[in-house]
């Protein structure tokens, strides 16, 4: 659970408090004046890297609601720095706060501007966290969390007036809308219970006079007005305050509030700063008074922790993958043993297999070389098979060739099927056309021939003539061919 430093603030002490799982613990009490800010200072430069939540209580403050047309961006910016400025000219500590559209023909847009008007009581305060580096989250006011406060509580947030009791007053302040658009500081001169319900009763009724000539609420408007007190203060508060006219007053008790809001720390006294002290803490608003340049150092220190908590965000994740790489490895590392062990297994087993099994005749390494002398017998083997198919084709394609004989030659380097074949003795050019068919299916079926005696007579001085071709006087000519061919695996 975090641990969060409040400042409280009033006219007339700085209350320092911690809060810690729903429990407000005081840690110190600084009156105005040097001695009390020189303990200030001391209290900072011993805790340097605390950030401070400030909650202001002062009678010194200003509320104005202003009707702005519809705008967004830069130009509403311009427009409600210069409203801040006509209104609040003299303090940096402003803020605008938007209440919501008016619903008509231009949806107009109603606009809180509130400011603390007195910086000269925060001042010297906040020049000690200067000198001290001590980051400033953020100064905040009493109406802005008097809104939080009336929804716990379950009062009518369309109109209701919450008076609180503090130590030096009684503050007021008008809900409308589920945000305080008005609130003051009044003092409380009897701290008795007869005198502070005369004093509630009293002042709820100038208070609303006042709010009905400022237009705030019609004069015929049912106003609530909610006091909370203690509850021995209860009985007092609901005689002192009968509902008169357009005021309906519903008393609520401080023990009871501080326990519906979650506050574990129950009040000790007659008042309520416990309760607004928990909300800034547990419901901060989104909207505080001090400048950006004020913030800086702030800032800073979130963009720090920021940067931490990203570092060890990514260190975590460096670990989360480390480890998880560490795991992979431990079982890669399991997985490879495990298959060594089996190996071995295997290779034990098949140890004893190969004992059992009867001795080859010779040694292996002659054994190796009859291996490797019958591959190389048979790397060296060749038949003709392959050219006697493809004569057979030959001679299918050729039927006019008659096949008289074959030879076959092998050695070392290839070999070679001889044939001699015959021709029907006809004329010259039908015997040279039935040996060029030969040739042709012999190629085919990829053999080389090569023409050893030719069946007809070609020398060159000697002319080719059909007309001479008697058959009675020719013998059948004949060819003689030697084949080589090429084994294919």
């Amino acid at each position: 659970m975090t641990t969060r430093h409040l400042v409280l603030l009033d006219a007339h002490a700085l209350t320092l408090y911690v809060w810690q799982r729903a429990q407000l613990t005081l840690v110190q009490q600084f009156a105005p004046g040097e001695a009390g800010q020189a303990a200030w200072l001391a209290w900072l430069q011993a805790h340097p890297d605390c950030e401070l939540l400030w909650l202001a209580n002062l009678a010194e403050e200003g509320f104005h609601v202003e009707t702005l047309p519809y705008l967004r961006g830069r130009d509403r910016d311009t427009v409600l720095a210069r409203k801040l400025a006509q209104h609040f000219f003299n303090t940096p500590l402003t803020l605008a706060q938007s209440l919501g559209h008016l619903h008509g023909h231009r949806k107009e847009e109603r606009v809180l501007l509130a400011a603390l008007t007195q910086p000269a009581l925060l001042e010297p305060w906040l020049n000690a966290m200067r000198n001290a580096r001590t980051p400033l989250a953020g100064i905040y006011t009493l109406p802005q969390l008097t809104g939080r406060l009336c929804h716990l509580l379950e009062l009518p947030a369309d109109s209701c007036l919450l008076l609180t009791l503090h130590p030096h007053g009684l503050r007021e302040s008008l809900v409308m809308g589920g945000e305080a658009v008005f609130s003051r500081l009044t003092p409380l001169p009897d701290s008795s219970i007869a005198g502070m319900a005369a004093s509630i009763a009293s002042e709820a009724h100038k208070l609303h006079q006042y709010l009905c000539s400022q237009r705030y609420i019609a004069r015929d408007e049912v106003l609530t007005v909610c006091p909370l007190v203690p509850r021995q203060a209860r009985a007092a508060v609901e005689a002192a305050c009968p509902d008169i006219g357009p005021l309906r007053f519903r008393i609520a008790d401080l023990e009871a509030a501080a326990q519906r809001i979650g506050l574990a720390t129950p009040p000790t006294a007659v008042y309520a700063d416990l309760l607004f002290l928990h909300l800034l803490a547990t419901r901060r608003p989104r909207q505080q008074f001090a400048p950006a340049p004020w913030r800086h150092a702030h800032r800073i220190a979130r963009l720090r922790y920021g940067l931490v908590a990203g570092g060890l965000t990514i260190l975590c994740a460096g670990l989360l993958w480390l480890g998880r790489e560490i795991l992979i490895a431990h079982q890669l590392r399991a997985e490879t043993a495990h298959m060594a062990t089996l190996a071995a297994r295997q290779h034990a087993e098949f140890a004893r297999l190969a004992q059992q099994l009867p001795g080859p005749a010779q040694d292996p390494e002659t054994l190796r070389q009859l291996l490797a002398d019958y591959d190389a017998l048979r790397r060296q083997q060749d038949t003709p098979c392959r050219a006697m198919r493809a004569l057979s084709h030959a001679l299918d394609a050729a039927p006019a060739v008659r096949l008289e004989r074959l030879h076959w030659e092998c050695d070392r380097q290839r070999s070679s099927l001889e044939v001699e074949g015959s021709l029907p003795a006809t004329e010259p050019r039908l015997l040279r056309q039935h040996f060029e068919q030969l040739m042709r299916a012999l190629a085919a079926h990829g053999i080389r021939a090569d023409i050893l005696t030719h069946p007809i007579d070609i020398a060159s001085d000697k002319p080719l003539r059909g007309g001479d071709f008697e058959p009675s006087e020719t013998s059948p000519p004949v060819f003689k061919l030697r084949l080589y061919w090429e084994d294919r695996p």
